[in-house]
């Protein structure tokens, strides 16, 4: 049974309100961002291991999950200025900064602009440019992500189903993969559920997405890095995130940065615990 996180709540930046989750009440900080159509409770697996002694929070981004949802304001700058704002409302002093996907793009344009607010970086399968170049050629399996959001669906256990067809997350499932999806949808008064994901904004996002420039923030990064790397491919050869060239050159650019890659995970699956080798990876980078 997933441990139960010892706050689930709100804060109020000077930005705007976020829900979040902290698991863990000693030690140092470790502040989570999650990815594109996701939210606070995907980092729940690997904060079980870390809550041992951290204070582990993980938070929604704006417009994710039960965070405020602007109408408009969406960018990786902006998510950044939120998360700069969030750790000091939380009163955090220098935490380890802990990003997924679109949030490991968020966290290292704030380690590059924000250096003095965090003390170690981990970038899990992100914070490089994307492999293509226009919604045409993104691939199938990131379609479908932003195709199910502002959709209702009869039923939740429909809604599982669906995604249980992925070949990327039907064999892995876990009680850890329950628990994000849960969290991922509203109820409605027929039954039906949808995701809290803000369509609108995460578009937005897209055509905003030049303004993360990942290349020009590899330079600027002055902590303690980690960059973890899912192999494995989602629908189609090629279709991971992060290659192995482009692993490499991050880890290159990046001073006092050190890479691991895992073949036989995936982009999602990366973090649900399926295999212990990323929570080792954080765990000794930490130490």
């Amino acid at each position: 049974m997933p441990t139960q996180p010892v706050s689930d709540t709100f804060v109020t930046t000077s930005r705007l309100t976020h829900h979040y989750v902290q698991w863990g009440e000693q030690g140092p900080a470790i502040i989570c961002a999650h990815g594109l159509t996701a939210n606070a409770f995907f980092f729940q697996a690997i904060a079980e291991d870390l809550a041992r002694d951290h204070r582990v929070f993980a938070y929604d981004l704006r417009g994710r999950g039960k965070s405020d949802r602007p109408e408009h304001g969406y960018s990786v700058p902006i998510h950044a200025a939120d998360l700069s704002a969030l750790i000091s409302a939380l009163k955090l002093e220098q935490p380890i900064v802990l990003g997924h996907s679109l949030g490991a793009l968020v966290s290292l344009f704030f380690a590059a602009h924000y250096p003095t607010q965090l003390s170690r970086l981990i970038l899990a399968d992100g914070g490089a440019p994307l492999p293509w170049n226009s919604v045409e050629d993104q691939p199938a399996w990131l379609t479908a992500a932003i195709n199910r959001l502002g959709t209702a669906v009869p039923s939740y256990q429909e809604y599982i189903q669906r995604l249980k067809a992925a070949p990327f997350l039907g064999p892995y499932w876990n009680e850890y993969i329950d628990v994000y999806f849960e969290h991922d949808v509203e109820r409605q008064n027929d039954g039906s559920v949808i995701s809290r994901s803000y369509r609108e904004g995460i578009l937005e996002e897209g055509l905003n997405y030049d303004e993360a420039r990942a290349e020009e923030q590899w330079g600027r990064i002055q902590v303690p890095t980690l960059i973890l790397r899912a192999g494995q491919q989602l629908l189609s050869p090629g279709d991971q995130i992060l290659s192995e060239a482009v692993a490499t050159t991050m880890h290159q650019s990046i001073k006092n940065s050190q890479i691991v890659d895992f073949p036989t995970l995936n982009h999602y699956t990366l973090l649900f615990n399926i295999e212990p080798g990323p929570i080792e990876a954080i765990c000794s980078f930490i130490a």
